[in-house]
């Protein structure tokens, strides 16, 4: 993640995070650390709710309603994510 949306997340006292993607949502993990955040229990099932493939595209974006921290986190990609 970039650095301004893991502070986003760092500050934030959260612990989970649901993604709302086009074909729907799901709940993930946050691994927060001092150097860093991931997400990490739910993220598999965003990829494969989405058909997402990295080895084609890496890069998503993720988007939030405010500066205050909330819970619900919108994804977007470029179409060319999905594998036909």
């Amino acid at each position: 993640m970039k650095k301004e949306f893991a502070s986003y997340f760092q500050n934030s006292g959260l612990s989970s995070v649901v993604l709302h993607g086009p074909r729907g949502e799901v709940e993930c993990k946050l691994i927060i650390r001092r150097r860093f955040v991931k997400l990490g229990a739910g993220w598999k099932n965003v990829c494969a709710l989405h058909e997402l493939f990295a080895e084609d595209h890496s890069e998503l974006l993720f988007e939030v309603e405010s500066e205050k921290p909330s819970i619900h986190i919108k994804v977007h990609y470029p179409l060319i994510w999905f594998k036909s």
